[in-house]
């Protein structure tokens, strides 16, 4: 897969690592080829060709993790929660008699 044509834009895939997007002979957008497909999508005035031409990838990507029902503060106060925990550990460790014998000689 090198090149896919739509409408008056051309998304050129030869390079694996760096999808270009041409949009009337200009370039409008070159990097990731998800990001690429998207774009395409969003200025499709007909989508549906290029959702079937890519449907493999669109599916492929992966879905958000939490819903929108989730309360974002919550699973933020959570993660800073477990930060803490993780530091509150690593304090926690102390050294022994036997290595402060051995710094002081």
């Amino acid at each position: 897969m090198s090149m896919f044509k739509h409408e008056n834009m051309i998304m050129d895939m030869s390079i694996s690592s760096k999808t270009k997007l041409y949009k009337d002979d200009k370039l409008i957008f070159m990097g990731d080829g998800y990001k690429a497909i998207s774009i395409m999508i969003n200025n499709s005035k007909n989508q549906e060709p290029v959702k079937e031409k890519f449907h493999k990838q669109l599916n492929m990507r992966e879905k958000p993790r939490f819903s929108k029902g989730d309360d974002l503060e919550a699973l933020r106060k959570e993660a800073h929660e477990s930060f803490g925990k993780q530091k509150e550990e690593k304090t926690k460790k102390r050294k022994t008699k036997n290595q402060w014998d051995r710094m002081t000689k």
